[in-house]
């Protein structure tokens, strides 16, 4: 080959190369060459934006998330409830793309394979193993991604159906309990002595305790395993989805004290003619946090719906550290008497049917001084709900 035509060639490949070097730089629309106009298309954008760029309400969770687990015949679910933070725990919310986010969210979290810790009394209880994953449709509260799997449990879990769950990568290490925490005869009796106090307060019809009493659950407060307990009061109303807006729930978190016994230290009351219902009970506790001490997740029942929330010790005390309320209905306008009082109300109309009336217990004889319990001197802590005025007008 001689120069001459080596030039030529080169020269060739350089007319054929000017244009496709135009074409690829930006900032022009249209460009003119040899009396043609070749347009400039800049590259589609990405399929997926960087989670950095997605809105608040679509980003995938910043801190280790907390599942709540069930099993029954069928097998076992995984329902994600929130990621542990320092304050307790943060609300996940899917936005307005609610398969978009599941799918991302099963990729970081839910893969099959992934193994998850499980808890049951605040103790480590076995391992989960996803074996697959999905976005629920239909009408939920939140319509984050669910998961099945099987389990691999130890003997600790004896015959539990629920569990809390972690990855196991950041799982904490469980609290080391001689026992499952039992009911004593002190949480019975000074219950309903101290929910009354909180009743009168916020100016609540008193109920027949004994029709009224829901759950106990006890629960340890710190490492010197002290037992704390709640307790879920409801009128008119049972621990499950439906019935209607009438009535009210009380749920109470009680706290060991040297002198009394037990005080106050957190009060859930929600009157369903004005708010709705919301009948709240203790699914489980573990220290999620790593504080110290154990926080509680809380299954709360609605006319349709369930939902979840959690309740833990901050700096400012225990209060609600998640809540994620389904829509509130509006305030029933037909008779709100409620039933099952002292004061035997007739029972109003229901959009269900209604229960047997309840009949009035015998008077009961094992006071709390009979049964040899103090019976606390002073107020006990009452903390108000915010929005909610006490008799006082305190908000």
């Amino acid at each position: 080959m001689t120069e001459t035509s080596g030039k030529r060639r080169t020269s060739a490949v350089a007319r054929l190369a000017a244009p496709l070097i135009l074409i690829g730089l930006g900032g022009c629309d249209n460009v003119e060459w040899g009396g043609a106009q070749l347009s400039i298309v800049p590259p589609p954008p990405s399929a997926e934006a960087p989670e950095s760029e997605l809105a608040a309400a679509e980003r995938l969770p910043d801190g280790s998330v907390v599942y709540y687990v069930r099993r029954d015949s069928a097998g076992a679910e995984v329902i994600p409830v929130g990621a542990a933070t320092d304050d307790g725990m943060a609300a996940i919310q899917p936005g307005d793309d609610a398969e978009g986010f599941g799918t991302r969210f099963i990729a970081a979290y839910l893969r099959e394979g992934a193994e998850l810790t499980l808890f049951s009394r605040g103790r480590r209880a076995g391992t989960m193993i996803i074996d697959s994953a999905y976005v629920p449709t239909g009408d939920l509260c939140n319509r984050l991604p669910r998961a099945t799997g099987h389990m691999e449990l130890s003997g600790s879990a004896g015959e539990a159906t629920e569990f809390l769950a972690m990855a196991r990568t950041q799982a904490p290490d469980g609290r080391a309990l001689p026992g499952d925490p039992s009911v004593d005869r002190r949480m019975q009796v000074l219950g309903p002595i101290l929910a009354e106090r909180a009743l009168r307060a916020r100016g609540a019809q008193l109920p027949n305790w004994s029709n009224a009493t829901r759950q106990i659950f006890p629960f340890p407060i710190s490492a010197s395993r002290d037992l704390a307990f709640t307790a879920t009061f409801l009128v008119d109303d049972e621990l499950q989805v439906g019935n209607d807006d009438t009535g009210y729930s009380l749920f109470m978190v009680y706290t060991p004290e040297a002198q009394t016994g037990y005080d106050t230290a957190f009060v859930a009351h929600t009157d369903y003619p004005s708010e709705g219902k919301a009948a709240r009970r203790v699914i489980d506790f573990l220290d999620w946090d790593r504080d110290g001490t154990p926080e509680l997740l809380l299954e709360v029942y609605g006319t349709r719906n369930r939902w979840f929330e959690a309740v833990g010790r901050t700096d400012d005390g225990w209060e609600r550290t998640l809540q994620e309320r389904c829509g509130v209905p509006a305030p029933a306008a037909a008779d709100t008497t409620v039933t099952d009082t002292v004061d035997g109300s007739p029972a109003p109309a229901r959009t269900q049917p209604p229960r047997q009336p309840p009949t009035r217990p015998a008077p009961r004889t094992d006071t709390a001084a009979q049964a040899g319990i103090p019976i606390p001197e002073i107020e006990p802590v009452v903390r108000l709900i915010p929005g909610r005025p006490d008799s006082a007008g305190r908000i």
